[in-house]
């Protein structure tokens, strides 16, 4: 028996080894890091003031003076779920609160009606 060169043999050939076990490709890079928000490490100041409004997760507040800290006027602050959910959150309401600062407005750590 001899043997013949045949191209299409040597095609279907090269095709099957092609088709063999795929190099393992390196581990996929790891996702950059995310920083977690920091949380304010400052003193708790507190003061007294109406809800102008509520909007998501911001609640503007008019107030007085905070003793070493805001100076009276209108601010913005940050309302966490858990200080809203013991909150009065009506436009109007007369309210103490309690914040620390931070970025990128004042956090709120405590809003009761007065």
């Amino acid at each position: 028996m001899s043997l013949r060169f045949s191209p299409a043999l040597a095609v279907l050939c090269l095709a099957l080894a092609a088709c063999g076990e795929k190099p393992k490709s390196e581990a996929p890079p790891e996702p950059a890091a995310v920083a977690a928000p920091s949380l304010p490490t400052g003193p708790i100041l507190s003061g007294v003031g109406v809800i102008a409004s509520i909007e998501g997760a911001v609640a503007t507040i008019d107030h007085d003076a905070v003793d070493g800290g805001l100076p009276a006027g209108r601010h913005a602050f940050t309302a966490d779920a858990t200080v809203q959910a013991e909150a009065p959150l009506e436009a109007g309401a007369r309210v103490a609160f309690s914040y620390q600062d931070w970025t990128p407005r004042p956090l709120l750590t405590e809003l009761k009606a007065r």
